[in-house]
């Protein structure tokens, strides 16, 4: 099927950080052939993704961006800052523009962002896709192929199918997800995550300090392979474990529980039942190569 994006023109991306700028980049690369408008507060992030060929114009004031022209907007900012959108981008947008986000955190947020802006079309969206990096300087083309997309929406209409060819177009595969089911599924894959590993490195500086030994001199590859994400935004994470608060303390009340568990298991030394967890562990991680 011929690649036409949903059938957008002008594109307006609001947050010109690595998810803004790999859509921009992405875009691009992918033959879209109208124009990428960005804003960002940021003078420096607006003429970055200029010199980058990201966007073709942008800006720092709401009021110079050209709403009429505007028939898409993707807000890619962290998640605390989207009501305020919302609501400062409402007095600008066409009735027939659509808004969506990238966010990990779905649930109440949508909603509300559906009623601020009705009866402009609202539609959840959040790419399964990053990486620890920030900034449009860090950018990546082709960061959404063949990585899942969540639309958040409860029936499919005009709207949410041209969301739906615009990420296909770049690559995604798209699926549909309910709002609180999200929030929950991606506390436990995706947020339980950066919460342990943030932890886990929080751990190892008291430790130092507890022995006088800069433990972070002697870290293998496993440990930097599985507290790359701490290097992620802190601000970013501090809004989606707030937004998500309920789900992503749930999720660490259960992980705390495995660790008891595992901690239980060592301190009687019963191998047995401890090889039985480790085993069922390594077999569930190894099938995750499979699919």
């Amino acid at each position: 099927m011929e690649k036409d994006f949903g059938g957008f023109k002008n594109i307006l991306i609001i947050g010109l950080g690595l998810i803004g700028g790999s859509i921009a980049l992405s875009l691009k690369k992918e033959g879209f052939q109208g124009k990428i408008y960005g804003f960002d507060l940021s003078k420096e992030r607006v003429k970055k993704a200029i010199e980058l060929g990201a966007i073709d114009q942008g800006w720092t004031k709401l009021e110079d961006i050209p709403w009429e022209k505007i028939d898409l907007v993707i807000i890619s900012t962290p998640v605390s800052t989207f009501i305020d959108i919302a609501q400062k981008i409402k007095p600008f947008l066409k009735k027939d523009t659509i808004v969506t986000d990238v966010g990990s955190v779905k649930g109440e947020l949508v909603k509300q962002l559906e009623k601020i802006l009705s009866p402009v079309k609202f539609i959840g969206a959040h790419p399964i896709a990053g990486t620890e990096k920030e900034g449009v300087e860090n950018a990546v083309i082709g960061l959404f192929k063949n990585k899942k997309l969540i639309l958040t929406i409860n029936q499919e209409d005009e709207a949410t199918k041209r969301l739906e060819k615009f990420w296909s177009d770049l690559g995604s595969k798209v699926e549909i997800m309910d709002a609180d089911t999200h929030d929950f599924v991606f506390a436990a894959v995706s947020h339980l995550p950066h919460a342990v590993a943030f932890a886990l490195v929080d751990a190892l500086i008291s430790l130092s300090k507890e022995t006088g030994i800069d433990l972070f001199l002697y870290p293998g590859a496993g440990f930097k392979d599985f507290t790359r994400i701490a290097a992620s935004s802190p601000n970013v994470w501090k809004d989606i474990f707030i937004e998500n608060k309920e789900n992503v303390l749930h999720t660490i009340d259960e992980f705390i529980k495995s660790m008891e568990n595992l901690r239980n298991l060592i301190d009687r030394g019963d191998e047995e039942r401890l090889i039985k967890l480790l085993s069922e562990s390594r077999e569930k991680r190894l099938s995750l190569e499979k699919n």
